[in-house]
């Protein structure tokens, strides 16, 4: 059996972990991906989400995509983004040194700016560990489905997109559940409930 080679990575871990604990070690070659790569190593144990933005342009300098929002874009938790370009003809780039790239291709001297949707330190939702659902009928499953997709506006600034300045609409989204399933709700003498 021959040995396979070290690639650069796996020599720098086992170098730094001969000298320091394996979680510096770790950090160490984290650190060195992000200098090199211009990525940050996501580990499947940290909870991060995606950013959403929009590139929003004031002035088209190529006389090409127009103004106002020409791109949707998503900044990844490892720092890489990812662009669609809005209009007739379409298309998608990825970029690994995610903002850095953006704003140097597409900024245009600050006649185009990222606008994110979504801000930074965003939790996710945690996982659901309702029981008993499977046990609903298919009908009332689907009534609920729609009201939990029904857009809720935020009681602080009245935005039915995602917002930074309320993490659960949790009143709004009961109001609309209860009222899909209101005509479900009746007792037997067809009262409501």
């Amino acid at each position: 059996m021959t040995d396979q080679p070290m690639t650069a990575v796996e020599a720098l871990l086992a170098f730094a972990r001969r000298h320091v604990d394996g979680e510096a070690a770790q950090a160490l070659v984290d650190e060195a991906t992000r200098e090199l790569a211009g990525r940050t190593v996501v580990r499947p144990e940290q909870q991060l989400v995606p950013l959403r933005f929009v590139l929003r342009r004031r002035k088209d300098i190529s006389g090409i995509s127009g103004l106002g929002d020409v791109a949707d874009g998503v900044l990844w938790p490892d720092g890489t983004a990812s662009i669609r370009w809005r209009g007739e003809h379409p298309s998608v780039v990825f970029w690994d040194r995610g903002r850095v790239s953006v704003e140097m291709i597409h900024g245009h001297q600050g006649a185009t700016e990222i606008v994110f949707v979504d801000q930074d330190g965003e939790q996710p939702a945690p996982p659901s560990t309702a029981t008993g659902s499977a046990a609903a009928p298919l009908v009332v499953r689907r009534v609920l489905e729609h009201a939990l997709n029904k857009p809720v506006p935020c009681p602080k600034c009245s935005r039915t997109a995602p917002c930074r300045c309320v993490a659960d609409r949790t009143d709004g989204r009961v109001e609309a559940v209860l009222g899909a399933l209101a005509p479900w709700l009746t007792t037997s003498g067809g009262e409501a409930a």
